[in-house]
């Protein structure tokens, strides 16, 4: 029987050695790993993930992660609990769900590439100081013509700008997404969203 921890938040160890004098390009790496599994099992178990927020505007401007970042962005639809079947597919993955929040997916010690990723001998992170996914979730109201969706507060998205999903690339491979991106990523972050900004220190 798959088992997970029920940890409060994402407090990992990670291997220094992994990220020194490349941050930014092995935080990329495992956000990209993060994304391709949890996004498969969220369709496997049709919670219909769609890209969302800071994943999504990375796949616009360019076509890949915003660097730097420590998370990826999902939306779902359904309702995710302790002890239901896509923990047990995470776990047995390599990754640990957890609520903190929201929902949230980091990697587990008992991942593959555990041994690259974590030092017992190095002190714990800060809280979201490793990479990690923000699961969303969203659904119908207003008789179908509105979405809600976690992080947007009292907004709403109308639906004809969410149905049907369109399609989205973040490093060649397809991830489906709100029907007007453009229009979400304007909503969200202003007219000049498609500008890199340097990050805040």
């Amino acid at each position: 029987m798959a088992r997970f921890m029920a940890s409060p938040s994402p407090r990992m160890l990670f291997n220094e050695v992994a990220l020194v004098g490349l941050i930014g390009f092995a935080l990329v790496i495992v956000l990209h790993l993060l994304l391709v599994d949890v996004y498969e099992e969220l369709q496997a178990l049709n919670f219909d993930p769609i890209l969302t927020f800071g994943s999504l505007l990375g796949a616009v401007r360019n076509g890949s992660m915003i660097p730097f970042t420590e998370d990826t962005d999902l939306a779902y639809s359904g309702q995710i609990r302790y002890g239901d079947e896509l923990g047990a597919a995470l776990w047995g993955k390599g990754y640990h769900l957890f609520h903190h929040g929201i929902w949230r997916v980091c990697v587990a010690p008992t991942h593959p590439l555990a041994a690259n990723l974590y030092d017992p001998d190095l002190q714990i992170v800060q809280e979201f100081g490793v990479p990690y996914v923000d699961l969303y979730s969203m659904e119908k109201v207003n008789d179908g013509k509105a979405y809600t969706m976690q992080e947007l507060g009292d907004r709403t998205l109308p639906s004809y700008r969410v149905d049907p999903f369109s399609q989205v690339s973040i490093n060649g491979l397809p991830y489906n997404t709100v029907q007007d991106p453009e229009y979400f990523l304007l909503e969200e972050y202003g007219p000049d969203f498609k500008k890199p900004k340097p990050r805040e220190k």
